[in-house]
């Protein structure tokens, strides 16, 4: 098997990941803050240790909030619904995940104004200079997907962030192609609110994420999701008001907290910056030996500019779904191919409806692995002349 669909979730993991989650589920299974025991405070200390963790990984205000939720789309939802109201303005790029689209277009029916701003249609960079041009009195909140799932492209946060922070708007960014894999500066690039995933760049475990509130926001009300028991204020019947009980009810994924805290420290021991090295090599490779293929078409930016282990081509005269399948069972090559939930991104890029064939390395993907994915698209393209 060579697994080429880290985009969607990476795997393996690594060793202390499992450890980790196999020791909660096993013999350290409680309810973190619910109880005083032994079991219970060892659960709390370590749901303060991966918050704690994550603060630091993402260069976070010491004053920020760490809000665990099920995954990415989970903490877009609480995001975009908890502080936008009728009549506020939203700007994002043309290339968002449905993660981000689908809360908009749900909200664009209580009044909340959606502006999509175009990228480019070769690359899918936004023009930071577009994004001024937009910003009105009414905008509240610009939202961004910091790399395309799709095509790789990564945005320039940095500064996009700084244009918020000086017309006094909020910036919320989508890091679900991006955590672990590209370093985030949350205080240079002015970034309020980080929604992140637990199981793709940062190693972890599915059914865990979260999103990182910060100190900006400490004071501007955020309507939860979900209400409930949180195992503070029971005396009371309402909701806590104060983070990131407040956003946090019921009881939480607390495997799935000890596998993303050990995912984080694996990468904090290996760098960032060297795992990004190491997917940034890969991609060279695997775009050099596609783009030598005849019939094969590349997608999205090329090798000179700043992108993720994102890979998208088709083959000319072959249907995507019948290469998918052959790369699975004939190579054991798995990969992606369709719309990504991601439309608007292969829209921007002329790509929509059909789709492209989408490949994407990891920390764990290597040069050999590569060389025989290359090989075979380069068998399969033959077969189509």
């Amino acid at each position: 098997m060579i697994y080429l669909d880290h985009a969607a979730t990476s795997n393996p993991k690594p060793a202390q990941v499992v450890e980790a989650m196999t020791h909660y589920i096993s013999q350290g299974c409680a309810n973190p803050g619910r109880a005083s025991h032994p079991l219970a405070n060892d659960a709390s200390r370590l749901t303060f240790e991966a918050r704690e963790r994550l603060i630091d990984f993402f260069s976070a205000d010491e004053n920020a909030q760490v809000v665990f939720t099920g995954n990415i789309t989970e903490s877009l939802n609480l995001a975009l619904k908890g502080l936008l109201r009728p009549d506020d303005q939203v700007l994002v790029s043309s290339m968002e995940h449905n993660a981000m689209m689908r809360p908009l277009r749900q909200l664009e029916q209580d009044g909340i104004i959606v502006t999509v701003i175009p990228c480019c249609p070769e690359t899918g960079l936004i023009n930071v200079a577009d994004i001024a041009a937009a910003i009105t009195p009414k905008t509240t909140l610009v939202a961004i997907n910091h790399a395309s799932n799709t095509f790789g492209t990564i945005q320039p946060i940095d500064d996009i962030g700084r244009l918020c922070r000086q017309q006094q708007c909020l910036f919320l960014v989508d890091t679900a192609q991006t955590a672990g894999v590209v370093p985030i500066d949350m205080e240079s690039a002015c970034i309020d609110l980080l929604a992140f995933t637990g199981h793709k760049g940062l190693l972890g475990p599915m059914g865990i994420g979260g999103l990182i509130i910060g100190h900006r926001l400490h004071d501007t009300a955020i309507t939860p999701l979900i209400t409930g028991g949180t195992g503070s204020n029971s005396e009371l019947e309402f909701q806590p008001d104060f983070l990131p009980d407040a956003l946090e009810s019921g009881t939480p994924n607390l495997p799935g907290i000890a596998g993303l805290n050990a995912g984080v420290r694996w990468l904090q021991e290996k760098s960032v910056e060297s795992v990004s090295l190491h997917e940034q090599k890969l991609t060279r490779q695997l775009l050099k030996g596609l783009r030598e293929i005849p019939g094969v078409i590349l997608y999205g930016p090329d090798d000179t500019q700043p992108r993720v282990g994102v890979v998208s081509f088709v083959i000319n005269n072959k249907d995507n779904g019948e290469v998918d399948e052959q790369l699975a069972y004939e190579y054991g090559i798995y990969c992606r191919t369709g719309l990504h939930c991601a439309p608007a991104a292969h829209k921007t890029l002329g790509t929509f409806p059909s789709g492209t064939i989408r490949l994407s390395v990891g920390a764990f993907t290597t040069s050999e692995q590569i060389e025989q994915v290359i090989a075979a698209i380069r068998q399969l393209a033959s077969d189509t002349h």
